[in-house]
């Protein structure tokens, strides 16, 4: 299989927006992908609310103004700090239902089937969202729940306003919206979205309002488990009552680097956070600091530790434990990276293939035939209190199909397992053993949140989603502000590339207003190819002095709003 065959699930040069990205600046901030969500999080915050108790808020709101990645149905990673605590990790990735095996997902010829995989009812893996903020907001938040959820229920009722991005997105995706009749009734019109339409959805009204009287136990036992369940046996799907009834939050501690007298956090494996740090580590060095910004040798360098990282990633990317995992123990070592860092030339792009054979003789893993949509947000409240959060459908809006009756869409998440090594998925990853699909187990992901502190300070909160373009990024944005001191808003704002080692290819956006840049990394001998859709979508919060900047990209028309 090769990634042309998902191309139905594909939004080519969707997004953009003006080019500005939006910014705010107060006590307490946020940054995400939605005016609507952003403007409830400052209201909930100018209420006596928490950033807990905005982040609670802001996860369901997301479900009703950005349902391509807002969710109920999907999962992710929430990485948190109270003030005075140290930074922690829920873990809330989908699960595999146990019922599922790995031949219902094959086509005759041994290949993954995608439109099992990654659309309808057989991709649906156990949700954890809604499991994940309500255990937050209780543990730290400070008003009702059921009173947020009132709000969002509301919200719901009086509908979405539509952006560019979105009302390209739906109509990109209608024919693959149609086939469940309930995103059909929500999703789908006769005549094409455009900016500034209004999304009621008040199926989705009253789903909310059953989870503020019950809480989340409706979801996971009661009237709304009954209604997944109900509808997805009907037409294919594997979850169970057991499987939802059984479905456990994983609390780990998350894994950091010191990075110029701050600390970087994100989450550990099976999430993202560990290829980004590992990209920090392999260019925290003198001559990092000597490349400007921007230039051929900037990139250059970024674009061979990504490289690196990717192929680090084969060896323990994946819900596996990783205590005997000799690849992973070492990752982040100084003399491991440095040494990772000896490999780079200054002059010429290495092939990924040459730069797995050197690794490989470091004493790293086997030698191995290599072969989404989510979103994030960012709150840092006026006490200090800081939420970094990436959840997912996997593709823009997940496996299209919503719950009969209910008005939320479910995740198409099995599509980020590998079902055979070295074949690709739809973000052209080639598969890997440690994240080879088994009946209970979680996905890989590269969603990577972040914190940034300094002592007990929240410096910076930040994420985005992009599938394979996270890790990368986030590592351009972190090194820009950390190393280079460049203003957020700049570093945000410029023209991205990306490189995932295979296939070994350069990618621009489109548009990228650099072609003297091009040149000169073509001319180091990069293959260089426009990548046809944006790179990421960078939300952050960061602390400018005695206040807070909020920073949302233009690529998906994001709103970063502040209290005064």
């Amino acid at each position: 299989m090769t990634t042309s065959d998902y191309n139905a699930f594909r939004v080519s040069g969707a997004g953009g927006g003006t080019g500005i990205v939006s910014t705010a600046r107060g006590r307490g901030a946020i940054a995400s992908a939605s005016a609507q969500a952003s403007a409830l999080a400052i209201r909930i915050l100018e209420d006596g609310g928490n950033a807990f108790d905005a982040a609670f808020a802001t996860a369901f709101a997301l479900a009703v103004c950005h349902p391509q990645a807002g969710n109920l149905g999907g999962g992710g990673y929430l990485l948190f700090k109270a003030r005075g605590a140290s930074p922690q990790v829920i873990n809330y990735r989908e699960q595999a239902p146990a019922g599922a095996r790995r031949q219902d997902f094959l086509l005759p010829d041994g290949s993954p089937d995608p439109d099992r995989t990654a659309f309808g009812p057989t991709s649906v893996c156990v949700p954890g969202t809604v499991k994940a903020f309500f255990a937050l907001q209780e543990r730290h938040g400070r008003l009702r729940a059921a009173d947020l959820l009132t709000t969002v229920a509301r919200l719901a009722d009086e509908g979405a306003v539509l952006t560019q991005y979105e009302a390209d997105c739906l109509n990109r995706l209608a024919p693959r919206l149609a086939v469940s009749p309930e995103s059909r009734r929500i999703y789908v019109r006769p005549e094409p979205f455009a900016a500034g339409d209004v999304l009621p959805n008040p199926r989705l009204a009253r789903t909310l309002e059953t989870l503020a009287r019950e809480g989340e136990a409706a979801f996971y036992r009661g009237r709304i488990a009954e209604a997944i369940v109900a509808d997805l046996a009907a037409n294919g799907g594997f979850i169970t009552a057991e499987d939802l009834a059984g479905y456990e939050l994983r609390e780990v501690e998350p894994i950091a680097l010191d990075l110029d007298g701050r600390r970087v956090w994100t989450v550990p494996p099976e999430g993202g956070g560990a290829m980004l740090l590992e990209i920090l580590a392999i260019l925290d060095r003198p001559a990092t600091r000597d490349n400007p910004r921007g230039t051929s040798a900037w990139h250059h360098h970024l674009a061979q530790a990504c490289k690196m990282a990717f192929v680090d990633r084969m060896d323990y990317l994946g819900d596996i434990p990783l205590g005997d995992n000799a690849t992973y123990r070492d990752l982040l070592t100084r003399d491991r990276t440095g040494r990772l860092f000896g490999f780079i030339d200054p002059d010429r792009d290495t092939p990924t293939d040459v730069l797995a054979e050197r690794m490989r003789g470091m004493g790293a893993g086997p030698a191995r035939d290599l072969g989404t949509d989510t979103t994030h947000f960012a709150i840092i409240d006026a006490e200090g209190n800081a939420v970094s959060n990436s959840y997912t459908m996997n593709l823009r809006y997940g496996s299209k199909w919503s719950v009969e009756g209910a008005g939320f869409l479910l995740n198409g998440s099995m599509d980020s397992f590998s079902f055979v090594p070295g074949q690709v998925n739809y973000f052209g990853v080639r598969g890997s053993e440690p994240n080879l699909f088994a009946p209970g187990k979680r996905p890989a992901s590269n969603m990577a949140p972040v914190l940034v502190t300094r002592g007990d300070d929240v410096q910076m909160v930040l994420g985005t989603p992009g599938g394979p373009t996270i890790p990368t990024t986030l590592a351009d944005v972190l090194l820009a502000t950390l190393i280079h001191g460049t203003p957020p808003a700049d570093a945000i704002t410029a023209g991205r590339l990306h490189h995932q080692g295979w296939p070994d290819v350069l990618s621009h956006e489109p548009g990228f207003d650099r072609p003297d840049l091009l040149a000169a990394l073509a001319a180091m001998g990069y293959p260089v190819k426009d990548k046809h859709e944006t790179i990421a979508d960078v939300h952050g919060v960061f602390r400018d002095g005695d206040t807070l900047l909020a920073v949302s990209d233009h690529r998906r028309e994001g709103h970063a709003l502040a209290m005064p």
